[in-house]
Protein backbone atom coordinates (compact mmCIF):
# COMPACT_ATOMS: atom_id res chain seq x y z
CA UNK A 1 0.00 0.00 0.00
CA UNK A 2 3.21 2.31 0.00
CA UNK A 3 5.68 3.37 -2.15
CA UNK A 4 7.99 0.51 -3.54
CA UNK A 5 11.80 0.84 -4.88
CA UNK A 6 12.94 -1.81 -7.40
CA UNK A 7 16.33 -1.70 -9.55
CA UNK A 8 15.83 -1.40 -13.17
CA UNK A 9 15.65 -4.54 -15.25
CA UNK A 10 19.21 -6.13 -16.86
CA UNK A 11 19.76 -4.34 -19.90
CA UNK A 12 18.00 -6.86 -22.48
CA UNK A 13 20.36 -8.98 -24.54
CA UNK A 14 21.92 -8.22 -28.08
CA UNK A 15 19.73 -8.64 -31.06
CA UNK A 16 16.51 -8.39 -28.92
CA UNK A 17 15.98 -5.27 -30.43
CA UNK A 18 16.01 -6.28 -34.16
CA UNK A 19 13.15 -9.16 -32.49
CA UNK A 20 10.90 -6.36 -31.56
CA UNK A 21 11.77 -6.36 -27.67
CA UNK A 22 12.64 -2.72 -26.07
CA UNK A 23 14.46 -1.79 -22.88
CA UNK A 24 12.92 -0.66 -19.81
CA UNK A 25 14.61 2.04 -18.88
CA UNK A 26 12.02 4.14 -16.36
CA UNK A 27 13.64 2.19 -13.50
CA UNK A 28 9.76 0.95 -12.67
CA UNK A 29 8.83 -2.46 -12.11
CA UNK A 30 6.94 -4.40 -14.67
CA UNK A 31 3.51 -4.59 -14.16
CA UNK A 32 2.36 -7.24 -11.46
CA UNK A 33 0.05 -9.89 -12.76
CA UNK A 34 -3.48 -9.52 -12.01
CA UNK A 35 -3.98 -12.56 -9.58
CA UNK A 36 -1.12 -11.03 -7.22
CA UNK A 37 -2.38 -7.75 -7.10
CA UNK A 38 -5.89 -9.12 -6.38
CA UNK A 39 -4.21 -11.28 -3.61
CA UNK A 40 -2.65 -8.12 -2.19
CA UNK A 41 -5.57 -6.05 -2.03
CA UNK A 42 -7.14 -9.08 0.34
CA UNK A 43 -4.12 -8.72 2.34
CA UNK A 44 -4.77 -5.02 3.05
CA UNK A 45 -8.29 -5.82 3.70
CA UNK A 46 -7.17 -8.14 6.23
CA UNK A 47 -4.52 -5.66 7.59
CA UNK A 48 -7.59 -3.00 8.22
CA UNK A 49 -10.24 -5.60 9.60
CA UNK A 50 -7.47 -6.58 12.44
CA UNK A 51 -6.37 -3.30 12.60
CA UNK A 52 -10.26 -2.24 13.67
CA UNK A 53 -10.57 -5.14 15.89
CA UNK A 54 -7.43 -4.66 17.59
CA UNK A 55 -8.03 -0.72 18.39
CA UNK A 56 -11.67 -1.90 19.87
CA UNK A 57 -9.88 -4.34 21.87
CA UNK A 58 -7.08 -1.97 23.44
CA UNK A 59 -9.12 0.72 23.57
CA UNK A 60 -11.91 -0.77 25.92
CA UNK A 61 -8.57 -1.92 27.98
CA UNK A 62 -7.41 1.67 28.35
CA UNK A 63 -10.42 2.89 29.28
CA UNK A 64 -10.58 0.32 31.96
CA UNK A 65 -13.97 -0.90 30.37
CA UNK A 66 -13.38 -4.54 29.42
CA UNK A 67 -12.78 -5.71 33.40
CA UNK A 68 -13.42 -2.67 34.99
CA UNK A 69 -11.70 -1.69 38.50
CA UNK A 70 -11.60 -3.32 41.81
CA UNK A 71 -14.45 -2.30 43.82
CA UNK A 72 -15.82 -2.98 47.70
CA UNK A 73 -19.30 -3.88 46.12
CA UNK A 74 -17.47 -7.24 45.28
CA UNK A 75 -15.99 -8.09 48.50
CA UNK A 76 -18.74 -10.68 49.87
CA UNK A 77 -18.28 -13.76 46.99
CA UNK A 78 -16.28 -15.97 48.12
CA UNK A 79 -13.13 -17.92 46.24
CA UNK A 80 -15.14 -20.74 45.54
CA UNK A 81 -18.33 -19.06 44.57
CA UNK A 82 -16.51 -17.45 41.67
CA UNK A 83 -16.24 -19.22 37.39
CA UNK A 84 -12.84 -19.34 36.35
CA UNK A 85 -14.00 -16.61 33.80
CA UNK A 86 -14.62 -14.34 37.12
CA UNK A 87 -11.70 -15.39 38.77
CA UNK A 88 -9.56 -13.92 35.98
CA UNK A 89 -12.12 -10.71 35.43
CA UNK A 90 -11.50 -9.78 39.19
CA UNK A 91 -7.35 -10.19 38.92
CA UNK A 92 -6.52 -8.88 35.61
CA UNK A 93 -9.57 -5.94 36.52
CA UNK A 94 -7.04 -5.29 40.24
CA UNK A 95 -4.24 -4.32 37.91
CA UNK A 96 -4.54 -0.86 36.11
CA UNK A 97 -0.92 -1.95 34.63
CA UNK A 98 -2.09 -5.36 33.30
CA UNK A 99 -4.71 -3.49 31.35
CA UNK A 100 -2.78 -0.51 30.33
CA UNK A 101 0.60 -2.67 29.06
CA UNK A 102 -2.02 -5.22 27.28
CA UNK A 103 -4.20 -2.32 25.46
CA UNK A 104 -1.01 -0.08 24.58
CA UNK A 105 -0.06 -3.48 22.39
CA UNK A 106 -3.27 -3.58 20.63
CA UNK A 107 -3.43 -0.29 20.18
CA UNK A 108 0.00 0.05 18.55
CA UNK A 109 -0.12 -2.80 16.92
CA UNK A 110 -3.28 -1.57 15.11
CA UNK A 111 -1.50 1.80 14.04
CA UNK A 112 1.64 -0.20 12.95
CA UNK A 113 -0.83 -2.11 10.69
CA UNK A 114 -1.66 0.57 8.59
CA UNK A 115 1.49 1.58 6.99
CA UNK A 116 3.60 -1.04 5.01
CA UNK A 117 6.95 -0.65 6.57
CA UNK A 118 5.95 -1.20 10.10
CA UNK A 119 2.77 -3.96 9.57
CA UNK A 120 4.92 -6.73 9.81
CA UNK A 121 5.94 -5.36 13.32
CA UNK A 122 2.06 -5.00 13.85
CA UNK A 123 1.20 -8.20 12.94
CA UNK A 124 4.08 -10.26 14.77
CA UNK A 125 2.66 -8.21 18.16
CA UNK A 126 -0.83 -9.11 17.24
CA UNK A 127 0.46 -12.95 17.05
CA UNK A 128 2.05 -12.58 20.31
CA UNK A 129 -0.62 -10.96 21.89
CA UNK A 130 -3.53 -12.94 20.33
CA UNK A 131 -1.87 -16.16 21.20
CA UNK A 132 -1.68 -14.83 24.62
CA UNK A 133 -5.12 -14.11 24.89
CA UNK A 134 -6.33 -17.50 23.23
CA UNK A 135 -4.53 -19.00 26.06
CA UNK A 136 -5.97 -17.42 28.61
CA UNK A 137 -9.56 -17.89 27.10
CA UNK A 138 -9.30 -21.42 27.06
CA UNK A 139 -7.48 -21.46 30.59
CA UNK A 140 -9.94 -19.76 32.46
CA UNK A 141 -13.01 -20.59 30.25
CA UNK A 142 -14.21 -17.44 28.77
CA UNK A 143 -16.54 -17.00 26.56
CA UNK A 144 -13.78 -15.11 23.42
CA UNK A 145 -11.74 -18.42 22.32
CA UNK A 146 -13.02 -18.22 18.78
CA UNK A 147 -12.56 -14.82 18.65
CA UNK A 148 -9.45 -15.03 19.69
CA UNK A 149 -8.66 -18.14 17.49
CA UNK A 150 -9.80 -15.58 14.30
CA UNK A 151 -7.64 -13.02 15.39
CA UNK A 152 -5.24 -14.95 15.63
CA UNK A 153 -5.19 -16.58 11.96
CA UNK A 154 -5.74 -12.77 10.54
CA UNK A 155 -1.74 -11.96 11.92
CA UNK A 156 -0.38 -15.29 10.61
CA UNK A 157 -2.48 -13.93 7.26
CA UNK A 158 -0.86 -10.29 7.92
CA UNK A 159 2.90 -11.38 8.06
CA UNK A 160 2.69 -14.36 6.14
CA UNK A 161 4.15 -12.53 2.66
CA UNK A 162 6.99 -11.98 4.76
CA UNK A 163 7.58 -15.13 7.04
CA UNK A 164 10.56 -16.05 5.02
CA UNK A 165 12.34 -13.19 5.67
CA UNK A 166 11.93 -13.54 9.37
CA UNK A 167 12.45 -17.25 9.90
CA UNK A 168 15.74 -16.35 7.40
CA UNK A 169 16.77 -13.74 10.02
CA UNK A 170 16.07 -15.73 13.10
CA UNK A 171 17.44 -19.35 12.20
CA UNK A 172 19.38 -18.81 8.43
CA UNK A 173 22.74 -18.11 8.28
CA UNK A 174 22.87 -16.65 5.08
CA UNK A 175 21.44 -13.19 3.74
CA UNK A 176 18.31 -11.85 4.34
CA UNK A 177 15.83 -12.01 1.24
CA UNK A 178 14.52 -8.24 0.20
CA UNK A 179 11.24 -7.84 1.75
CA UNK A 180 8.07 -8.49 -0.66
CA UNK A 181 6.33 -4.96 -1.76
CA UNK A 182 2.80 -5.30 -2.25
CA UNK A 183 1.98 -3.69 -5.54
CA UNK A 184 -1.85 -2.18 -5.70
CA UNK A 185 -2.06 -0.99 -9.34
CA UNK A 186 -0.47 -1.32 -12.36
CA UNK A 187 0.09 1.77 -12.90
CA UNK A 188 3.59 3.23 -11.10
CA UNK A 189 2.17 6.91 -10.32
CA UNK A 190 -1.35 5.15 -8.76
CA UNK A 191 1.18 2.87 -6.50
CA UNK A 192 3.52 5.53 -5.27
CA UNK A 193 0.18 7.77 -4.50
CA UNK A 194 -1.76 4.90 -3.04
CA UNK A 195 1.44 4.38 -0.50
CA UNK A 196 1.24 8.19 1.03
CA UNK A 197 -2.82 8.07 1.28
CA UNK A 198 -3.57 4.88 2.10
CA UNK A 199 -1.56 5.05 5.80
CA UNK A 200 -2.71 8.59 6.29
CA UNK A 201 -5.99 7.48 5.71
CA UNK A 202 -6.12 4.47 7.38
CA UNK A 203 -4.65 6.38 10.34
CA UNK A 204 -7.19 8.43 10.72
CA UNK A 205 -9.83 6.29 10.25
CA UNK A 206 -8.13 4.44 13.71
CA UNK A 207 -7.68 7.54 15.48
CA UNK A 208 -12.04 8.64 14.74
CA UNK A 209 -12.93 4.79 15.67
CA UNK A 210 -10.83 4.79 18.74
CA UNK A 211 -12.31 8.06 20.00
CA UNK A 212 -15.51 6.94 19.43
CA UNK A 213 -14.91 3.67 21.33
CA UNK A 214 -13.79 5.51 24.39
CA UNK A 215 -16.76 8.00 24.47
CA UNK A 216 -18.71 4.82 24.14
CA UNK A 217 -17.86 3.42 27.41
CA UNK A 218 -20.25 4.58 30.61
CA UNK A 219 -19.02 7.01 32.64
CA UNK A 220 -17.78 5.67 36.01
CA UNK A 221 -17.07 8.08 39.00
CA UNK A 222 -16.27 7.43 42.67
CA UNK A 223 -19.11 8.74 45.19
CA UNK A 224 -17.85 9.55 48.44
CA UNK A 225 -21.20 10.36 49.82
CA UNK A 226 -22.10 6.45 49.30
CA UNK A 227 -22.10 3.94 52.51
CA UNK A 228 -19.02 2.26 50.53
CA UNK A 229 -17.50 -0.46 52.85
CA UNK A 230 -18.64 -4.25 54.23
CA UNK A 231 -20.76 -4.36 56.66
CA UNK A 232 -21.49 -6.86 59.41
CA UNK A 233 -25.12 -7.03 60.63
CA UNK A 234 -25.54 -6.45 64.53
CA UNK A 235 -28.92 -5.66 64.88
CA UNK A 236 -31.91 -6.66 63.50
CA UNK A 237 -35.43 -6.50 64.52
CA UNK A 238 -36.73 -9.14 61.90
CA UNK A 239 -37.58 -12.46 63.90
CA UNK A 240 -35.51 -15.45 62.84
CA UNK A 241 -36.51 -18.17 60.82
CA UNK A 242 -37.40 -21.25 62.50
CA UNK A 243 -34.60 -23.33 60.47
CA UNK A 244 -31.53 -21.80 60.26
CA UNK A 245 -31.14 -23.45 55.92
CA UNK A 246 -33.82 -20.71 55.20
CA UNK A 247 -33.06 -17.70 57.25
CA UNK A 248 -33.17 -14.89 54.90
CA UNK A 249 -31.92 -12.11 56.96
CA UNK A 250 -28.73 -10.43 56.65
CA UNK A 251 -25.48 -11.63 58.30
CA UNK A 252 -22.87 -8.91 55.97
CA UNK A 253 -23.49 -6.68 53.21
CA UNK A 254 -21.10 -4.87 50.83
CA UNK A 255 -21.60 -1.65 49.20
CA UNK A 256 -19.63 -0.42 46.40
CA UNK A 257 -18.40 3.02 46.13
CA UNK A 258 -17.42 3.35 42.15
CA UNK A 259 -20.63 4.04 40.58
CA UNK A 260 -21.25 3.27 36.43
CA UNK A 261 -23.62 5.19 35.15
CA UNK A 262 -25.19 6.19 38.67
CA UNK A 263 -25.83 2.56 40.13
CA UNK A 264 -22.30 0.89 42.30
CA UNK A 265 -22.59 -2.55 42.86
CA UNK A 266 -23.39 -4.74 46.22
CA UNK A 267 -23.41 -7.78 47.82
CA UNK A 268 -25.52 -9.09 50.58
CA UNK A 269 -24.88 -12.66 52.36
CA UNK A 270 -27.98 -13.99 54.37
CA UNK A 271 -27.88 -15.78 57.53
CA UNK A 272 -28.78 -19.15 55.51
CA UNK A 273 -25.38 -18.85 53.03
CA UNK A 274 -26.95 -17.61 50.35
CA UNK A 275 -25.35 -14.66 48.11
CA UNK A 276 -27.42 -11.84 46.48
CA UNK A 277 -25.80 -9.45 43.96
CA UNK A 278 -26.62 -6.40 42.16
CA UNK A 279 -26.82 -2.53 42.08
CA UNK A 280 -27.60 0.11 44.41
CA UNK A 281 -28.41 4.17 44.13
CA UNK A 282 -29.42 6.59 46.41
CA UNK A 283 -30.38 9.94 46.97
CA UNK A 284 -31.26 12.08 50.62
CA UNK A 285 -31.01 9.35 52.94
CA UNK A 286 -33.01 6.43 50.47
CA UNK A 287 -31.05 3.60 49.49
CA UNK A 288 -33.07 1.93 46.52
CA UNK A 289 -31.08 -1.98 45.59
CA UNK A 290 -31.98 -4.48 42.82
CA UNK A 291 -30.62 -8.37 44.21
CA UNK A 292 -30.65 -11.32 42.14
CA UNK A 293 -29.23 -14.92 43.06
CA UNK A 294 -25.79 -15.83 41.76
CA UNK A 295 -26.17 -16.72 37.82
CA UNK A 296 -26.25 -20.76 37.61
CA UNK A 297 -24.75 -22.79 35.66
CA UNK A 298 -25.49 -23.08 32.42
CA UNK A 299 -27.86 -20.02 32.50
CA UNK A 300 -27.39 -17.82 30.08
CA UNK A 301 -26.21 -13.76 30.82
CA UNK A 302 -29.49 -13.06 28.83
CA UNK A 303 -32.25 -15.24 30.79
CA UNK A 304 -29.84 -14.05 34.05
CA UNK A 305 -30.73 -10.54 33.09
CA UNK A 306 -34.55 -11.26 32.37
CA UNK A 307 -34.69 -13.28 36.01
CA UNK A 308 -37.14 -11.56 38.54
CA UNK A 309 -35.33 -9.25 41.06
CA UNK A 310 -35.61 -8.32 44.57
CA UNK A 311 -36.27 -4.89 45.13
CA UNK A 312 -35.02 -3.55 48.59
CA UNK A 313 -35.75 0.39 49.49
CA UNK A 314 -34.17 1.80 53.06
CA UNK A 315 -34.11 5.39 54.77
CA UNK A 316 -30.23 4.83 56.13
CA UNK A 317 -28.29 7.63 58.33
CA UNK A 318 -24.75 7.05 59.89
CA UNK A 319 -25.00 6.70 63.53
CA UNK A 320 -22.45 8.45 66.08
CA UNK A 321 -20.73 4.96 66.36
CA UNK A 322 -19.34 4.78 62.75
CA UNK A 323 -22.30 2.29 62.62
CA UNK A 324 -25.41 2.03 59.46
CA UNK A 325 -28.59 2.20 60.49
CA UNK A 326 -31.24 0.97 57.61
CA UNK A 327 -35.08 1.43 58.23
CA UNK A 328 -37.74 -0.47 56.14
CA UNK A 329 -41.05 0.50 57.65
CA UNK A 330 -40.90 -1.62 61.37
CA UNK A 331 -37.60 -3.39 60.06
CA UNK A 332 -34.27 -1.48 61.29
CA UNK A 333 -31.08 -2.88 60.81
CA UNK A 334 -27.71 -1.33 62.70
CA UNK A 335 -25.14 -2.75 60.52
CA UNK A 336 -21.05 -2.03 62.15
CA UNK A 337 -18.42 -1.68 59.58
CA UNK A 338 -16.07 -4.73 58.96
CA UNK A 339 -12.48 -3.52 58.44
CA UNK A 340 -11.00 -7.41 58.18
CA UNK A 341 -13.16 -7.67 54.67
CA UNK A 342 -11.52 -4.89 52.98
CA UNK A 343 -8.04 -5.92 52.92
CA UNK A 344 -7.66 -5.79 49.30
CA UNK A 345 -9.36 -2.78 48.72
CA UNK A 346 -7.85 -0.66 50.90
CA UNK A 347 -4.41 -1.98 50.46
CA UNK A 348 -5.34 -1.85 46.42
CA UNK A 349 -2.91 -1.03 43.43
CA UNK A 350 -0.08 1.24 43.75
CA UNK A 351 2.01 2.46 40.64
CA UNK A 352 5.17 2.72 43.10
CA UNK A 353 7.10 1.02 45.81
CA UNK A 354 5.40 0.27 49.21
CA UNK A 355 7.15 1.08 52.46
CA UNK A 356 6.12 -2.01 53.91
CA UNK A 357 6.57 -5.34 52.67
CA UNK A 358 4.31 -7.53 50.58
CA UNK A 359 2.42 -10.00 51.97
CA UNK A 360 -0.05 -13.23 51.25
CA UNK A 361 -3.49 -13.63 52.76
Amino acid sequence: MDEHTATAPDPAPAGAAGNGDTENTTGTPPPRPRPRRALWWLHGAVRFALALMLLYNGAIKLGLGQFGVPDVGDALIAYGEMSPMGLLSRMVGFSPLFQFLAGTAEVGAAFALVWRRTALAGALVSLAAMSFILVLNLGYDMPGKQVALVLLAMSAVVALPWAARVLRALLGSGPVPAAAVPVLFSSPRASRVSGIAAPVLGGVVLAVFGALVLASQPSRGVDDTAPAGVWAVREDTAEPAPQLSRDPRWQRVAFGGVATAGEAAVQVRTADGSLLVGTYRHAEGVLEAEVRPLLAPGQSAAEYAASPARTLVFAFERGEDGTLVLVDGEHRMVLAPDRDATLLFDRGFHWGIRADDPFER
